[in-house]
């Protein structure tokens, strides 16, 4: 070990001295000012600790319950509109289709908020929510404004509608489809883009819900096994 510039060796890191060290500071502190400092300077650990514990009770709370069966799982992201549990929305859709809630269930969640634009949504939990939904297959799939679904196709987690088992969906909305842009790479070919969604701002999302203001995107679950709830859903919001 080299010496430091004083001519002594340098301590060692003590994570029990860490802890005395920063004690220390927060004594000297008003209560604002030590909330303050916490949160510029954890900030990370604090919204990696809130994630890892929704993650963990999540996980606890279906692996108690059993995890319940789903005849369609929908979020309808970045909206305040009440298109919830209990909405209007969600009662049309069971009625339309004479669908039985007490087996399998019909979730509708407007809980999620998240941006992929803004740096690719780290430290969001919603955004964490949103992953864990998608990777355990249980998201179907998911609306949001058309300009923040395009580039949530970079994280991988919405359905790429090239693939064959999307063929009559991708022919039967082909005038709708939204595009993602892959980044240019290494290689000299041109990037080709993915289709991962559907415009559907003319729909009753808009048009009868409200649940978005003028303009609406929606996109599949990368892992979805359901695609005929989702091809009933988009009859459903396209039914005049």
């Amino acid at each position: 070990m080299e010496k430091n510039s004083s001519g002594s060796y340098p301590k060692k890191f003590s994570f029990r001295n860490f802890l005395e060290e920063e004690r220390a500071k927060l004594s000297r502190m008003t209560p604002g000012q030590a909330i303050r400092y916490i949160w510029q300077y954890f900030y990370i650990f604090i919204l990696g600790f809130i994630a890892l514990v929704w993650l963990i009770v999540y996980g606890i709370t279906h692996y108690l319950s059993g995890a319940p069966e789903y005849q369609i799982y929908a979020v309808f992201a970045n909206s305040t509109a009440a298109s919830g549990t209990f909405s209007r929305m969600r009662q049309d859709y069971i009625d339309s289709y004479d669908l039985e809630t007490d087996g399998k269930r019909v979730e509708f969640s407007n809980n999620i908020y998240f941006d992929y634009n803004r740096n690719q949504a780290r430290g969001n939990e919603y955004y964490n929510s949103f992953v864990a939904l998608t990777d355990s297959g249980t998201l179907d799939l998911i609306t949001m404004f058309p300009e923040q679904l395009a580039p949530l196709g970079q994280s991988g987690r919405l359905l790429d509608l090239d693939q064959e088992r999307c063929t009559a969906l991708r022919e039967k909305y082909a005038d709708r489809l939204i595009w993602y842009e892959p980044p240019e790479g290494e290689e000299e070919t041109e990037p080709v883009p993915i289709p991962i969604g559907f415009d559907i701002s003319d729909s009753l999302l808009v048009s009868k819900y409200g649940i978005y203001p003028e303009t609406a995107a929606l996109g599949i679950g990368a892992e979805t096994a359901r695609l005929d709830a989702v091809a009933q859903f988009l009859e459903f919001i396209f039914t005049k």
